[in-house]
């Protein structure tokens, strides 16, 4: 693959685009780095791969991409300028982006501070805003599609799977999208539109304020079942700095319901500057940008390319060769260094401490077990340490006690002036909750809020029943009336409506009444109301079918009712003309 890929580098395509290396390489094509000989501008030239390109499905994804983006200039969208077919060759020139992805950044920092999470998703929804607007669903929002150049600034790339909407929601089809990502109705194959998008970029910022994916499995199926079935960890609980408003919108962006969701990026977008004014006392806009964009430099400026590159002549080769010495030759100083410090710090924590300093030591009390008043009262305890109390809540220990102590019991601090700084964790105790009878009959989503909002998990389960209306509640795992711990999960069994069963319409035309009766009956249909149907000439199709408003063979639901016209004969004023018109004796 790597031949193939490489056979182009240091070409140049239509006399215009000089291909410099390798960034990136996808299922179905590669992106070059190339140099815009015209424009004297590095651009980014995306080629469809030589395996596929025979492939008329990937031919028409690959054009999606450029005939959604071409629609769009917006500063958080990657630009497209120009469109290439020459000969067997399809290729899109794109803007040249220097830097990295989303997923990439979160991968060196980790959890994102609430700030950035603003700086980034700010951006997205206004890239979001402006494709939706003209009619632009990207169907495909990850943290790998999201660009960060040194700038600072955002910006979303890859529209192969993106789709026009003409102003009503297009089919899907079959699930598409990355699927940690996508949205449910994607990934049952249903119906999208511009929230589908929303949905994804909530999951977005989940990821970046926790530092974890809202939903994983095994298998892309389990995935796929949990963004329609499983209510996640609300982000505050896995990192206590998320502001509550933040974690709001990034909630209410996650909803599987699609009209439970922001019907709008403008919406979503508005409460997201809303919360970015509030925070005026807490940063000021422009410093934080600024420092937004100087975090992402300095991450992103000594990052090697996301593949292989290539070289184009042996004076590049030599000035690459070049670099690459001073920086092997800085690396190898800064390891020095690192190893140095090191081995310092262990020499000076297990000897040259307690030579230089001549600091009292003694070991750390043991306070498991003990009542937090009694620990933190003690005037002992008090002129030895300095504590620091959390709570949290705690089957096995009653609520006041201690249930874990950092330092632990027995290690040796030095007695410093302030003290030996000492966190406790205190059990809050077990909340216990009762599963309301009020979960029951009701639609999910209501016995799911009701739920949430007494501090329970739920987890969803469907089974077609033909007694419990659709998306109503069947019962519930604990029953209605038990008692369990605050946190713990409760799982709902929601119907899914009735079989659905299908059969073909009989061919009833000529049948009596009677017999058409048993032929629907032998179907599972039923007859509904018959008319009157009068004959215009003799008594032969009195009492039969005339007309059934299905086709025969066609195929419906069983249970349907199917409506026949009956014949009668010729009708009175018919008869009493035919009697008028004979002629006397």
């Amino acid at each position: 693959m790597e031949n193939k890929v490489n056979w182009r580098l240091g070409k140049i395509l239509d006399g215009r685009y000089e291909i410099l290396s390798v960034v990136g390489m996808g299922g179905m094509a590669v992106v070059y780095q190339a140099y815009d000989l015209e424009l004297k501008r590095d651009v980014a030239v995306k080629v469809l791969r030589d395996d596929v390109s025979m492939d008329a499905d990937s031919r028409k994804q690959f054009r999606t991409e450029y005939q959604a983006v071409e629609k769009l200039s917006h500063p958080n969208i990657r630009a497209v300028y120009d469109v290439v077919v020459s000969g067997d060759t399809e290729y899109i020139v794109m803007e040249y982006v220097d830097g990295i992805n989303l997923k990439q950044y979160m991968k060196m920092k980790g959890v994102l501070s609430w700030q950035e999470v603003l700086h980034f998703s700010t951006q997205m929804a206004r890239a979001l805003s402006h494709a939706h607007r003209r009619g632009i669903i990207h169907m495909d929002i990850k943290p790998q599609n999201i660009m960060l150049p040194k700038d600072g600034t955002v910006k979303i790339a890859d529209f192969g799977i993106a789709q026009m909407d003409d102003g009503g929601a297009g089919s899907s089809e079959e699930a598409v999208g990355s699927i940690h990502y996508i949205s449910p109705e994607q990934a049952r194959g249903e119906t999208v539109d511009a929230r589908s998008d929303i949905y994804s970029l909530g999951v977005v910022m989940y990821e970046m304020l926790t530092g974890t994916l809202p939903f994983d499995g095994k298998t892309v199926e389990e995935v796929a079942m949990q963004h329609y079935s499983v209510i996640p960890d609300v982000p505050s609980a896995l990192n206590e700095a998320v502001p509550p408003e933040l974690e709001a919108i990034t909630l209410r962006a996650m909803q599987p319901n699609p009209d439970d969701r922001y019907p709008s990026a403008d919406e979503m977008l508005a409460d997201l500057e809303d919360f970015r004014r509030q925070q005026n006392g807490t940063f000021s806009q422009p410093a934080q940008e600024r420092t937004m964009k100087d975090e992402v430099h300095v991450i992103t400026k000594n990052v090697p390319r996301i593949s292989k590159t290539g070289e184009l002549s042996r004076e590049g080769y030599v000035r690459r060769r070049s670099r690459a010495a001073s920086v092997s030759m800085l690396l190898g100083f800064a390891l020095v260094a690192a190893f140095a410090i090191c081995l310092f710090a262990f020499v000076w924590n297990y000897w040259l401490e307690d030579i230089f300093r001549d600091a009292e030591r003694t070991e750390v009390a043991s306070f498991v077990g003990m009542s937090e008043q009694d620990v933190v009262n003690n005037e002992t305890f008090a002129q030895l340490y300095s504590f620091d109390v959390v709570y949290a809540p705690n089957a096995n220990y009653e609520r006041g006690k201690i249930i874990e102590q950092d330092p632990a019991a027995g290690a040796s601090r030095m007695i410093s002036s302030d003290g030996i700084k000492v966190k406790l964790t205190v059990s809050s105790g077990v909340k216990m909750e009762t599963v309301p009878d009020a979960i029951t009959n009701v639609s999910y989503s209501d016995a799911q809020m009701r739920l949430k909002e007494m501090g329970l998990n739920v987890i969803l389960t469907w089974q077609e029943s033909s007694s419990v209306t659709k998306d109503y509640v069947i019962s519930s795992d604990p029953a209605p009336g038990s008692s369990i711990p605050s946190g713990s999960t409760v799982t709902l069994l929601v119907s899914a409506g009735p079989a659905v069963t299908y059969t073909d319409v009989p061919d009833l035309l000529g049948l009596t009444k009677q017999e058409a009766l048993l032929e629907l009956q032998h179907k599972g249909l039923i007859c509904g109301e018959t008319e009157i149907y009068y004959t215009s000439s003799t008594e032969d199709k009195a009492g039969r079918v005339m007309w059934q408003n299905y086709s025969p063979g066609s195929q419906i639901v069983m249970g349907t009712q199917v409506y026949l016209q009956i014949g009668t004969g010729p009708s009175m004023d018919q008869n009493a003309q035919d009697a008028t018109s004979q002629p006397e004796n």
